[in-house]
């Protein structure tokens, strides 16, 4: 089986009322020539599809009746975003920003007001300092081109923490908090945060953020996209790797055998130490014609097979880890394995391989589940073979971080993260009401087994619109962060000009 490859991301979304009537298609486009903005592309042109859909990771939002913008423009320079930035709100456009399309609910590109979105994708230059150990990398760029570069200027010795999948764009990642692989190690992409550049709804570039609004410059981190300006680059700490790393991939079956290994799991992966990374996916399989539960243990850890088998022999020996099951190499090795691509040259491709329909949602566990409360999500999951959980360890770093350090809430006393999917490929054979349902019901089964504080807690690069308007969902997302989320939006953006349905309000 596969490395599961999972693939976040947020966006920004900003409206304006117009002074003059409807937007006007041919009056955006001369402001954009005027200004010297000559990337892009109008609904009625030939290339128009082919841009839109590149980024598109959802096939949910490719059906008849979602709404498609007027127009696509594609900067490549800060300069440029200001200039588009200009003509758009003269003409009173709704915009959205977007970097890789990894918007779980499309909003990165959708909206069913008239609007343009600003594709980020050709401002993608990283620029890598390997002696003093950060990275400037502009907004478009993906994780895999930001993995690559470090690697390859600091000869496989630094790191990044960051998300699994490589086409995801990092702006909105890190605006959304960013969890991965090296998270209980060094804590999510958001914590690596140095500095950032903004531009704001009057146009105005803030060069240094962390400096000119120290406010914002929290906000920014983990504060979830649509909410906080065009960030157009961002400086990163980066971090030691060693020279080896092993992943690994085990498959098991059966109901009761996955009760007690997940049961086990609960006490291993969140306690083990930081340089091993133990996530679990499960889904439901029909095994000659009977339902039954498989589940993927996954991950990685700072050593050789034989040291890896030695720790797995100690804290869990119940999962049978074999050297079958294992590859190793160095760290853009194990990057590219844990994202599923064919090697580390892959890293470098923009289009994701593959897109499915789908609809996902997220819970933190903060207590271990029983057995029973186990069997009877695998009896839910067994109902379907087009969803999945998977649960990501936290403990680590984890835990040594304040929940009020940045905006991202998630520390200590959450075991673990869960996400859910249903996911299909084929629209006509399996409806999105009757997926979605059964993900719903999922969800409910799960209600009495996770985190409150006192909202139910959920990840906001998990964005699900399920969870209502945009203070019930801050709620969810930001926790005890979310009042002072709320004093910064209404002091930096008072009449809500950047906004989404679930971004932070300027009010309670």
């Amino acid at each position: 089986m596969k490395y599961l490859v999972i693939c976040i991301s947020t966006f920004l979304f900003c409206t304006f009322t117009s002074s003059n009537g409807a937007p006007s298609v041919s009056t955006l486009s001369a402001c954009l020539t005027k200004q010297g903005v000559r990337n892009f592309t109008a609904s009625q042109s030939t290339s128009f599809s082919a841009v839109l859909d590149f980024s598109v990771q959802n096939l949910r939002f490719t059906e008849a009746g979602v709404g498609h913008p007027a127009l696509i423009v594609l900067p490549t320079t800060t300069q440029e975003v200001q200039k588009a930035w200009t003509c758009i709100r003269q003409g009173g456009w709704a915009s959205r920003v977007r970097c890789g399309g990894h918007s779980y609910e499309g909003l990165s590109y959708t909206s069913s007001a008239p609007f343009v979105i600003i594709d980020l994708m050709n401002m993608h230059k990283i620029t890598v300092d390997a002696r003093g150990r950060t990275v400037w990398v502009e907004a478009g760029a993906r994780t895999g081109e930001l993995y690559s570069a470090v690697a390859a200027a600091s000869s496989n010795t630094l790191g990044l923490s960051a998300g699994t999948c490589a086409t995801i764009g990092m702006s909105g990642h890190i605006m959304g908090g960013g969890y991965g692989m090296l998270s209980r190690k060094y804590g999510v992409a958001a914590d690596s945060v140095l500095e950032a550049q903004v531009i704001t709804a009057n146009g105005t570039l803030i060069n240094r953020v962390s400096t000119a609004d120290p406010d914002l410059f929290w906000a920014l981190r983990g504060g979830g996209g649509g909410a906080w300006g065009i960030v157009t680059a961002w400086k990163l700490k980066l971090v030691s790797v060693p020279s080896t790393l092993t992943t690994f991939n085990v498959w098991r079956t059966g109901k009761q055998a996955l009760t007690d290994l997940v049961f086990k799991w609960q006490n291993v992966a969140p306690q083990a130490p930081p340089e091993l990374f133990l996530s679990l996916y499960m889904a439901g399989i029909n095994t000659g014609g009977s339902a039954d539960v498989g589940a993927s243990f996954y991950g990685q850890y700072w050593g050789s097979i034989e040291e890896t088998l030695a720790l797995f022999n100690k804290i869990y020996p119940e999962l049978a880890l074999t050297a079958s099951n294992c590859k190793q190499g160095n760290w853009i090795q194990a990057v590219a394995n844990i994202a599923g691509v064919s090697g580390p040259s892959a890293l470098v491709d923009r289009q994701q391989s593959s897109r499915n329909y789908f609809k996902a949602k997220s819970d933190y566990v903060s207590t271990p589940l029983t057995k029973v409360a186990l069997a009877g999500a695998f009896d839910v999951l067994m109902k379907n073979t087009k969803g999945w959980i998977i649960f990501e360890p936290y403990g680590g770093v984890m835990s040594q971080i304040s929940s009020s350090a940045i905006a991202f809430p998630h520390r200590a006393g959450r075991l673990f993260m869960v996400q859910y999917q249903a996911v299909w490929q084929d629209d006509t054979n399996s409806p999105d009401s009757e997926l979605i349902g059964w993900l719903r019901g999922l969800y409910s089964y799960m209600s009495p087994f996770v985190t409150y504080t006192p909202s139910r807690t959920t990840y906001v690069n998990y964005i699900d619109l399920d969870l209502g308007d945009s203070v019930t969902a801050g709620k969810s997302y930001f926790g005890s962060n979310f009042a002072r989320l709320v004093k910064i939006k209404a002091r930096f953006d008072p009449t809500n000009v950047f906004n989404q349905p679930q971004s932070v309000p300027v009010s309670m």
